[in-house]
């Protein structure tokens, strides 16, 4: 028998090992250059689809509605409803200087702290029809913009109004003034943050609430020194009580009528009182516990700032690693193992990133519980996602009887 030389060296050569040959790590780095785009790419996505916006937002929002109610407020609301811009006011405005002056010297017979006046006096009426007097009260008044932006008031110079129709010496010491700006998320035109300062044509200058909270706790240096003046948005920390119950509430016929037996029977004694409007249904936002008037909304701000502060909102980078988080470990997941052991681990892996969040957003572990629900409702999302793209394809093949593939 004989064998083909060439056949011979053939199978020779084939036995012998092929070298390895090693794949550098650029190499590697390179070839899943395209992994790691489209991982960032579905980051991107699912960012700017509002999913997690939409998700914390609903999660924050129903932590509001539960917030535990004060037993006992130190703000009290005078609130010119219809009736009395009709019988007081003769249903004009601006307001009737001198109808004002009556209303505001029965709020001081009542010897509050603080008066806050969130009205409009910017009219030059009051230059010669509202005379300052020497009421012991601190009076903080609300100093109109001429113009705020829709689309928000970021980078914008706003210019402000003259309290008082622009009078000149006005004693510092018992007047002083803020803006009664509000933001409202650009998203849902929804009232959940304030500021303490804000920049204007005129330099920084207070917010109404902070001006009134600051104000009130003059003779609270330790309280006091928690409120740092700062730009930034603040979260509104809602009593969880749309009516506000644990507050005083007067229209101003009746707080005129009562004022008759003042100072001795005065119920706002020492306490913020806040006086505004609600007449002909102006001054109304939308907020986390429903439609509420400017004056209410003023009053949770002052509230807020009196426990301490308004905390920062989430900040861009936590968001951004939730995000993160989303594309990277849940779709990744959802993709790599079957639904049960995805499903094992993504449970698993949310508290130690809810921990983590809450961490790198707050310095502490407080905000634990909000982040996991918002993780939770991301996994929602995700396993609505999964079904969505394994179920549905199924049920139409099913109902079309086309073989599935």
């Amino acid at each position: 028998m004989t064998i083909d030389a060439s056949s011979a060296h053939v199978e020779g050569e084939a036995a012998k090992p092929l070298p390895v040959h090693r794949v550098s790590l650029a190499r590697r780095l390179v070839r899943a250059l395209p992994v790691v785009a489209t991982l960032f790419l579905l980051t991107w996505i699912f960012g700017h689809s509002g999913v997690l916006h939409r998700i914390e937002r609903v999660v924050s929002d129903a932590q509001l509605r539960i917030n535990r109610v004060p037993a006992d407020s130190p703000v009290v609301i005078v609130n010119i409803d219809d009736e009395d811009y009709r019988d007081i006011f003769g249903s004009i405005s601006p307001l009737n200087p001198a109808q004002l002056d009556v209303l505001i010297s029965a709020i001081t017979k009542g010897q509050p702290s603080v008066i806050g006046v969130d009205i409009d006096t910017s009219d030059k009426r009051f230059a010669t029809e509202f005379a300052l007097k020497n009421w012991s009260p601190q009076i903080v008044w609300e100093r109109e913009l001429r113009e705020v932006p829709q689309e928000g008031t970021e980078g914008e110079r706003l210019e402000p109004l003259d309290i008082l129709g622009g009078q000149k010496d006005i004693d510092p010491r018992t007047n002083s003034s803020g803006l009664p700006l509000l933001v409202d998320d650009a998203e849902d035109k929804v009232t959940r943050r304030y500021r303490r300062s804000i920049a204007t044509q005129n330099g920084m200058l207070p917010s109404l609430p902070f001006a009134i909270a600051t104000t009130y706790l003059q003779n609270d240096p330790a309280r006091l020194s928690r409120l740092e003046n700062s730009p930034e948005d603040l979260l509104i920390r809602y009593s969880g009580n749309p009516e506000g119950s644990h507050r005083l509430h007067f229209s101003a016929r009746k707080l005129i009528e009562l004022s008759r037996s003042w100072p001795q029977a005065s119920p706002i004694r020492d306490k913020i009182v806040l006086l505004g409007g609600s007449y002909v249904g102006q001054d109304r936002h939308e907020t986390p516990m429903g439609q509420l008037t400017g004056l209410e909304i003023m009053a949770n701000v002052v509230e807020t700032e009196l426990a301490g502060g308004g905390e920062k909102p989430p900040s861009r980078w936590v968001i951004f690693l939730l995000e993160l988080f989303e594309a990277f470990v849940l779709v990744s997941l959802f993709h790599a193992l079957p639904f049960r052991f995805a499903l094992l681990w993504s449970v698993l892996l949310i508290p130690v990133m809810a921990i983590f969040c809450s961490f790198l957003a707050y310095r502490n572990g407080s905000h634990f519980v909000q982040f996991v629900f918002v993780l939770l409702g991301l996994l929602v999302f995700e396993v609505y996602e999964h079904f969505r793209r394994s179920s549905i394809p199924n049920v139409y093949h099913e109902i079309k009887g086309v073989p599935r593939t």
